[in-house]
């Protein structure tokens, strides 16, 4: 197969030709997906289109989690790693005033652009992606006035396993639907190929239905620093919107991976490490709900013994005249207690597979734990068992800092020039990189969470009591932390 970034084809030929290629050998992945999906949803939908993903099967009911524990690990999980808000700091190195000047613009341009584009209401969705299909990705590149950041659905991220062995593909596709009428506003020259390109295969049975078409967007970077064969298409079917190059060596795109595979580009998510516990509780829990509707009280009455079924009745103190032997009630037991012993222990394995405690889960604290400190040790050692992934979900915030500065780069050079506000403590800043213009090396980049007090109010308090001890505060600046802890400000 010819490769579609140096055809002397329209380039929509090859990128299509080969990604419909890829989705044919990955038909396994959209599976996964898609069962992960439903266990995470509680939702058996029919399928990952737009015009399934909101369907469910008509076996729906049969499928329906009562006892979710994926949800709940990951939910839980997000909410304690995803709650943090890193930030990228610079420093200089051996630089003189104007260089540490600059550098501290750097970090009031990238904090601005943060803020602008709402990377924190971002980044935990595209953590929470991570978690249930095992890799999450953020989407950041240059808007039409600034620089624009967005989360990808998993599944639109397509690569070819043979390259992605190492997990360093060349070539990444992003499959995704978009309305006509958008694409027509990016690419008015482009009108009729636009309103002229047939619908997705297989997802709407009349055209009118709707009005978004399958749009590919292909990148291939290079092979070399001087190769020149890094290329980036949009496409769309039968026509090429976008043909351009593209020279850096990184895709415009940030993933997280719950747990990194030994081999290969996808990531292994919590969901599909609690599948096996998932399915064998949905499992106990349809056999003791079929068993507690079985479990219902009998009346044996010997045959030929002179009883009215009429008397047999829900009345106090009903009266119930026989001859020969008397009816007898008995009422089966409905379901064994081992049957609910294991039930519990597969619950509790979860947890411990996880290495999230209930408590944790639960939004409770240990009893006995009433001090700042021993709640802070608590939370320490409990956070040791995701220091990976937390680690990861920082360098998220690194890389998306990386990829804002490049862009603002390259839009200078060709005369553009990005400026964002920066909400400082006391006024607000408009900081425009003209006034930065840093070189990579010029600079080393670092990431810190920016909750550096507890978030319990006992964990409050305790923390400004040993620094109010310290002699780090004063009075009146400890009563000021605990209303609003913001030690920065201070």
């Amino acid at each position: 197969m010819e490769n579609w970034w140096n055809s002397k084809k329209d380039a929509h030929e090859g990128v299509m030709e080969r990604y419909e290629a890829i989705l044919d050998d990955q038909s396994y992945r959209k599976e996964q997906n898609l069962q992960n999906l439903r266990l995470y949803g509680n939702y058996y939908n029919s399928g990952l289109s737009s015009s399934t993903y909101a369907r469910s099967k008509s076996t729906s009911m049969r499928h329906r989690v009562t006892l979710n524990v994926i949800q709940s690990m990951c939910d839980t999980v997000t909410a304690k790693i995803a709650k943090n808000r890193p930030k990228a700091t610079f420093l200089t190195s051996d630089g003189d005033y104007r260089m540490q000047r600059r550098a501290k613009l750097l970090d009031k341009f990238c904090e601005g652009q943060f803020y602008a584009t709402k990377i924190y209401d971002i980044a935990p969705r595209v953590f929470m992606d991570a978690c249930v299909f095992g890799t999450g990705a953020m989407k950041i590149y240059e808007g039409q006035e600034q620089i624009e950041i967005e989360r990808v659905f998993p599944d639109e991220i397509v690569v070819d396993d043979r390259e992605a062995v190492y997990g360093k593909p060349r070539q990444l596709f992003q499959v995704k639907y978009v309305d006509r009428d958008v694409l027509h506003a990016i690419y008015p020259e482009r009108r009729d190929e636009i309103y002229s390109a047939a619908p997705p295969e297989g997802d709407y049975g009349d055209e009118d239905h709707s009005s978004q078409i399958l749009c590919i967007e292909a990148w291939h970077l290079p092979s070399g620093k001087d190769a020149g064969d890094g290329r980036h298409a949009i496409c769309i079917d039968g026509a090429t919107l976008l043909e351009e190059p593209y020279e850096r060596d990184y895709f415009p795109f940030v993933f997280i991976r719950w747990t990194e595979r030994l081999l290969g580009f996808y990531g292994q998510g919590l969901s599909e490490q609690l599948t096996g516990i998932q399915l064998e509780i949905n499992k106990l829990l349809f056999n003791i709900q079929e068993q507690m509707h079985l479990a219902k009280p009998k009346v044996f009455v010997e045959a030929g013994s002179k009883i009215a079924k009429a008397h047999l009745n829900n009345e106090t103190w009903g009266v119930i005249e026989y001859r020969g032997t008397p009816p007898q009630f008995f009422v089966p037991k409905t379901v064994s207690g081992e049957i609910f012993s294991h039930l519990d222990r597969l619950f509790n394995r979860a947890y411990e597979i996880t290495g999230i405690s209930q408590l944790a889960a639960q939004s409770k604290k240990p009893a006995g734990l009433e001090s700042g400190v021993a709640l802070r040790e608590f939370q320490d050692i409990e956070t040791e068992r995701f220091m990976i992934t937390a680690q990861q979900y920082e360098r998220v915030f690194l890389d998306a800092a990386h990829q804002m500065i490049d862009i603002a780069r390259t839009a200078a050079e060709r005369g553009d020039n990005f400026e964002v506000i920066s909400h400082g403590d006391k006024f607000i800043e408009k900081i425009k990189w003209k006034d930065i213009n840093l070189k990579n090396d010029q600079y080393v980049m670092k990431i810190y969470p920016t909750n550096l007090l507890p978030t319990t109010p006992a964990g409050k308090l305790q923390k400004v009591i040993e620094m109010l001890q310290a002699g780090m505060l004063s009075q009146q600046e400890a009563r000021g932390l605990l209303d609003y802890p913001d030690i920065a400000a201070v």
